[in-house]
């Protein structure tokens, strides 16, 4: 009897760490990286961003020459501000510089074929500033060369595409990256552009940065 009584003791005993042991391995395998809670929390994370504001140019636009190829073919440095509403940035203000390629023909008019309306973000001007709401700054920037197409429509004269990347910024967007696409339409009666902006905003500490 004291045999038998003996395994039975041992049986159980096997039984009962075995039993712990299990959800441990669980746990686990729910948790491969070993990152608590707090770690997953803290890690980047892609938020929707999406944009619509209005700019006009600055009293000091195409005053400042980028480079020149002749009288009647050069860059200037277009110089836009204004503002509108956006995604984590509530009412926002811009401020953007780039570099406009101004193309004449015979007659003074704009040459289209010939490079007008050609504009990038060119080293050495101020990168654009974005102020959102409570004046944290977010940074941007347009580095591939786009250009103005002609539209047919009573209200605007030309429209355009780019792609901006994200670079950063103060406050919230401390270290902030992603990127969006942005589609703008030149006001035929000489008052602005139009613009929407839509993509990915990027940001490392996303889970105490939402609004």
């Amino acid at each position: 009897m004291k045999n038998v009584k003996s395994l039975f003791i041992a049986a159980c005993l096997i039984y009962t760490f075995s039993a712990c042991e299990e959800p441990q391995e669980m746990i686990m395998e729910d948790n491969p990286s070993g990152l608590s809670f707090n770690d997953k929390a803290s890690q980047p994370a892609e938020i929707p961003f999406k944009a619509k504001l209005h700019t006009s140019q600055a009293e000091d636009a195409l005053s400042i020459i980028c480079s020149v190829n002749s009288p009647t073919d050069f860059w200037a440095m277009e110089h836009q501000v204004g503002g509108g509403q956006g995604t984590h940035l509530g009412n926002f203000t811009v401020d953007l510089t780039f570099c406009f390629h101004i193309v004449l023909d015979g007659e003074g008019f704009p040459d289209l074929e010939g490079g007008f309306g050609e504009y990038d973000g060119s080293d050495g001007l101020e990168a654009p500033i974005i102020m959102a709401a409570n004046g944290d700054l977010l940074y941007a920037e347009v580095l591939e060369e786009s250009s103005l197409v002609p539209v047919q429509n009573e209200t605007y004269d030309f429209e355009f595409d780019d792609v901006w990347y994200i670079i950063g910024g103060t406050g919230r967007f401390e270290n902030a990256s992603g990127e969006f696409n942005g589609h703008g339409k030149v006001r035929s009666d000489g008052t602005g552009t139009d613009h929407v902006w839509e993509g990915t905003l990027i940001l490392p500490n996303a889970s105490s940065n939402q609004d």
